[in-house]
């Protein structure tokens, strides 16, 4: 299904679409890309590939609000993912749609807007327009590292009568919070890095462990290949898992986990994973998951895994230190500890990039901008739930509201 809008700005004409399905995004492959390279707040993490992996499986849960040039539409100008959900409001007994950032299908580490910066504001405030015409409740978009393009969107979706607010994100009860993302600009050779960046007694654990451990031949760390995949996903897996488990319940740590497992192998999938194992002999101690960002030369840390039974100390920072080893070799400017700021990250020479977390609502919503046709599928299972909880009076509300979207 393709909905289409034609949006006029003070200066400029533009064409709005809503595309939800593959051959609309796969379509759009060339001209997404030409944006990434115009725009310089593009991440990884908004790139056409990776968004290829969060759509790959997952249709009708997703769409992307675009906005060309009605002079050239092969040139876009804005590009807005976004993830659906059904919700069922209790109070209303209705479904709802729910929206998120589409990258969110993945965990995507950052998200936001793809803009052509040229022509940044008209085209956020016409991406705004569109979707403030859509059928949905409520807007969720966590972890977006644009402050001025997100300050602008909002602002848009405001003029609208949309509520905003701005929020929070504290997690570990309270402890964490996980809009701040410790980073380090790297320098040119690790040498450099250390003596600038690490205090001198860090620098003396790390050589030590370094000759100890490594040094002697009894460890070794070894990066991820093809070859090797399955096998260091489970060891990275696992080691989360136990440490986990008795705080999240097996159940949740499980389902977690295999999250995170869908996340890696899509990174390696398009070649942006960087897993090393610590192993002592065949045993691994430790592990760490990075999704790398070779066009923008970033390494971005995701996931831990240690033996927490081992008697080795040192573990997860050696990991960290041979991580960054490897990006400065590889020419990296970044290395990024992701969100939360636990303090360890902060022995690295670290410094916080806070990014923005938003609720939009919209205030008493009319029936008909409760759900977006587009949802069928995940309300129909969710009616076939209710049918087999024998809650038919919440299945029969759910099928007229079907009844009357088409």
């Amino acid at each position: 299904m393709l909905q289409q809008a034609i949006t006029r700005q003070a200066d400029s004409d533009f064409v709005v679409e809503v595309i939800n399905d593959h051959a609309g995004f796969s379509a759009l492959q060339t001209a997404w890309q030409n944006l990434e390279q115009r725009d310089p707040e593009a991440t990884f993490f908004l790139s056409w590939a990776w968004m290829a992996e969060a759509f790959r499986d997952t249709l009708h849960q997703w769409s992307v609000i675009v906005v060309r040039s009605a002079a050239a539409p092969e040139h876009l100008v804005c590009v807005l993912p976004l993830k659906a959900r059904v919700h069922w409001s209790t109070t209303r007994r209705a479904f709802q749609t729910e929206l998120q950032a589409g990258g969110r299908l993945l965990w995507s580490e950052y998200t936001g807007f793809l803009c052509d910066p040229a022509v940044e504001e008209a085209g956020l405030i016409a991406a705004a327009n569109q979707l403030a015409q859509m059928p949905w409740v409520r807007l969720s978009l966590r972890y977006i590292a644009q402050t001025r393009r997100c300050r602008i969107f909002t602002d848009a979706l405001a003029a609208r009568g949309v509520s905003i607010k701005f929020k929070d994100h504290m997690i570990n009860r309270g402890e964490t919070n996980n809009l701040l993302c410790p980073q380090v600009a790297l320098p040119q050779d690790f040498d450099t890095f250390m003596k600038t960046s690490i205090s001198r007694n860090k620098r003396q654990q790390y050589n030590r462990f370094k000759r100890q451990f490594l040094d002697s031949g009894d460890y070794n760390i070894g990066i991820s290949d093809a070859g090797t995949l399955d096998a260091d996903l489970d060891a990275l897996l696992g080691l989360w898992k136990a440490k986990w488990r008795a705080e999240k319940g097996s159940t949740k740590a499980a389902s977690v986990a295999e999250t995170y497992r869908g996340v890696l192998t899509a990174a390696h999938r398009v070649g942006a994973l960087m897993l090393p194992v610590i192993r002592r002999g065949d045993r691994p101690l430790g592990a760490l998951g990075h999704i790398v960002d070779h066009d923008r030369k970033s390494v971005h840390f995701i996931i831990v895994g240690r033996d927490e039974l081992a008697d080795e100390p040192f573990v997860g920072t050696a990991l960290h230190f041979f991580s960054i080893d490897w990006a400065v070799k590889n020419g990296m400017g970044l290395y990024d500890f992701g969100h939360g700021n636990e303090p360890y990250k902060y022995g690295y020479g670290t410094q916080d990039r806070e990014v923005l977390y938003f609720e939009a609502r919209r205030t008493a919503p009319a029936q008909e901008n409760l759900l977006d046709p587009q949802c069928t599928g995940m309300v129909l299972r969710r009616i076939e739930a209710f049918i087999a909880a024998g809650e038919t009076d919440f299945a029969a509300r759910g099928c007229a509201q079907l009844r009357g979207l088409f």
